[in-house]
């Protein structure tokens, strides 16, 4: 660590620095004329978010800069007695990714200085000047953030975790490369293909294809003003960075595994990319209606009740629930194959077999859960939503946490009875999906059959949330002496 501090803290970075001084000064002119044109006074927040938001300093010299001397950096730092220390290129590459990080956070904190620099003698406030309510030529930074953010300290913060997030992805890309090639002309090339299509992506591409805009992953008022959102450019690079960590996490494979693995994990992948895609349709949809934050969850997973259907709202909350017991069933098709009376042996019963692995299941539905809810709140908040309170804050979380529980713990008890039952795990998920016919209006028999019963729907008729708790848990100890039975059936075959 102490070579990239010695590499990162130089005279050369003061040098560096000068142009982002030079442009900070000439910001600050401009918002002089704006307070002598108006008669209003700025802020430091005025003189520090225009220049981190001003797409000719951020594509044009200070994200090629940073990507030019990470690829130096990589290049000189590699060693082989190094990666034969480390033990894998994985190893490497995590390695190499920490000390660009550290790299990153030392040239943002010169960048802010010099920033800061040109903001002496400016008044401070932790709320927005009336600079950015003049809506004119030349304030569009300004004004677009103030639109859309309460405090300009959460755009500062959300603007420097924006480029940090783009930053650190392509980086980790650039040492895959590097270790998948080893040569420093791989690099060279994406520097120059990162350039052109940032000043494509600034100058030529049109807004009608925000997705291929570079300037949309860098700047935060360019991202908000291309997608009416941060959230959307947020979870794109997630989605890449998430990619890129599979890739590393993968790429000491040999081709065939790594095709395996990739073939494997694929379903994974796409499901992931349907639950983020329809919480965040769900929630563009109602960002002008002044919701709380907390109805996010009734919106996005609203499912089917006596009284509501949609075809749209079916379809998601099948995806995310029902997909989720297909993830069940391929592991419960792995636990059944690898059943035999050895495995009987060492854990002496059945019974022991099963606590061996359930336990398992039921921390992923648990995660499943608080996966959703956290990821639901992130977008939201990201697209404005408030974090006012409502009366229903606690009947919200119960129903989506409790009973979400209870419903899905239900549908595996269900899978696994099946299986067991019928030695076919296939069947037991096509049993859970003709189930799901009684949600569909018309064949719901007054929630008889307990399908869909954690549709958040049913806040919005003012349902008995108690009430279907306890018809779940009726349900699930049914299953529960069920499935005792068939475990400790002494007939059982393999």
């Amino acid at each position: 660590m102490r070579m990239t501090k010695d590499y990162v803290v130089s005279w050369k970075w003061i040098i560096a620095t000068l142009p982002i001084i030079l442009v900070s000064f000439s910001n600050r002119h401009f918002i002089r004329f704006l307070e002598k044109k108006h008669q209003i006074t700025a802020n430091v927040w005025d003189f520090t978010l225009n220049p981190l938001n001003d797409p000719y300093l951020m594509v044009y010299y200070v994200f090629p800069l940073m990507v030019f001397l990470s690829s130096i950096y990589i290049n000189r730092t590699f060693d082989y007695t190094k990666l034969i220390r480390l033990g894998s290129y994985k190893n490497w590459i995590v390695t190499k990714a920490k000390q660009l990080i550290v790299f990153d956070l030392y040239f943002i904190g010169l960048f802010l200085g010099g920033i800061i620099i040109t903001a002496i003698n400016t008044p401070f406030s932790m709320g927005w000047s009336d600079i950015g309510t003049i809506n004119e030529s030349g304030n569009v930074i300004l004004y677009t953030l103030q639109s859309h953010f309460s405090t300009p300290f959460v755009a500062l913060a959300i603007q420097i975790g924006l480029f940090l997030l783009t930053l650190i992805t392509v980086q980790l890309i650039m040492c895959v490369l590097y270790a998948r090639f080893k040569k420093q002309s791989v690099l060279h090339y994406l520097n120059v293909l990162l350039f052109v299509f940032g000043t494509a992506g600034f100058k030529i591409i049109p807004d009608s294809l925000p997705l291929l805009k570079a300037p949309n992953y860098l700047l935060l008022f360019h991202g908000v003003k291309s997608f009416n959102s941060i959230a959307t450019p947020v979870i794109i690079i997630i989605m890449m960075l998430t990619i890129t960590l599979i890739i590393v996490n993968n790429i000491d494979r040999n081709r065939s595994s790594m095709k395996q693995f990739s073939t494997a994990n694929y379903p994974l992948i796409a499901y992931m990319s349907l639950c983020l895609l329809g919480i965040s349709i769900n929630i563009e949809r109602y960002v002008n209606e002044d919701l709380p934050i907390w109805n996010m969850l009734t919106v996005t997973f609203t499912g089917t009740t006596n009284e509501m259907y949609s075809l749209l709202a079916f379809a998601y909350y099948v995806v995310v629930f029902i997909g989720f017991i297909y993830f069940v069933q391929l592991a419960l098709q792995r636990y059944l194959s690898d059943m035999s009376y050895f495995t009987i042996i060492r854990y002496r019963s059945m019974n022991r077999w099963f606590l061996s692995w359930f336990p398992k299941i039921v921390k992923s539905i648990i995660t499943l859960l608080l996966s959703l809810m956290v990821v639901t709140f992130l977008i939201a908040g990201l697209n404005g939503y408030a974090f006012d309170s409502t009366d229903n804050l606690f009947q919200t979380i119960y129903h989506f946490i409790i009973n979400g529980f209870f419903q899905l713990l239900f549908y595996v008890l269900l899978v696994i009875i099946v299986s067991i039952f019928t030695k076919d795990v296939l069947k037991s998920f096509i049993s859970l999906l003709v189930l799901t016919i009684f949600m569909m209006p018309g064949f719901r028999l007054n929630n008889f059959v307990p399908v869909g019963l954690n549709s958040m729907g049913y806040l919005l008729e003012n349902e008995q949330l108690f009430y279907i708790s306890l018809k779940l848990i009726g349900y699930i100890i049914i299953e529960a002496i069920v499935l005792i039975l068939l475990l400790n059936k002494k007939d059982y075959t393999f």
